[in-house]
């Protein structure tokens, strides 16, 4: 049996991984909907989880596997750039997209938390505090996982390195969302849906915005 390179399979786990982190992303914009103005937007995102079944069991399993593949793949492909020329911001980068990650990870886990508990007493309260914890642990770890797509996308522009339009444009998105992060934990307010719909908005199309960048980058990975 042959080998697989590393840059081969460091670019194959970049692509599939974004493409299992997309699938819940996709099917939950398709089959959610979105919190009526004046009601608390925990319970409904919790309730949406409870209501999901098998779905709601897959989406987490997706998401962790490909959160692990891209940090496999993104470390491959900083190992890969530092072995031809140093660069301290690719490295920072590089970190805080894994510390990040790390922690997406245990946000996933926490749907487990809700749909496990929905069946004790006061679970609706139960689910809802759980939601609060998730919302709180994607806004702190967003801003450091963001902020290294922002470091990372960066070092690879000034290197010239993948597709020059798509990696600006994810250094410049990534930025922009880092301040969209800060602006939600500011003006969120637990009973408005329209003060997290800016944050919403923003990972949807971040969503899109790394799809791209990791498969051009994993793509890239395996034809050098």
């Amino acid at each position: 049996m042959n080998s697989i390179s590393l840059s081969k399979l460091g670019g194959l786990c970049l692509c599939i991984g974004a493409a299992l982190l997309t699938i819940p992303f996709l099917l939950q914009i398709t089959l959610g909907g979105t919190p009526e103005e004046g009601s608390l937007i925990w319970r409904y995102f919790s309730q949406e989880i409870t209501s999901g079944g098998n779905l709601s069991l897959l989406y987490p399993i997706l998401s962790i596997l490909g959160i692990a593949l891209l940090i496999f793949g993104t470390h491959t492909l900083n190992s890969m750039l530092q072995k031809e020329k140093e660069d301290g911001l690719l490295s920072l980068g590089t970190m805080l997209i894994i510390l990040g990650s790390i922690g997406y990870m245990f946000v996933w886990s926490l749907d487990y938390h809700i749909l496990w508990g929905q069946h004790i007493e006061n679970a609706w309260e139960i689910a809802a505090l759980g939601m609060t914890m998730e919302i709180g642990m994607v806004m702190l770890f967003g801003i450091v996982n963001w902020s290294g797509v922002q470091c990372f996308a960066a070092a690879l522009a000034t290197r010239g390195y993948g597709n020059s339009t798509l990696v600006k444009i994810t250094s410049a998105f990534a930025g922009l969302h880092v301040v969209n992060h800060f602006y939600t934990i500011f003006n969120l307010d637990p009973m408005s849906a329209s003060s997290i719909m800016p944050f919403f908005i923003g990972m949807s199309l971040g969503q899109l915005v790394l799809l791209a960048f990791n498969v051009s980058l994993g793509m890239q990975m395996m034809n050098d």
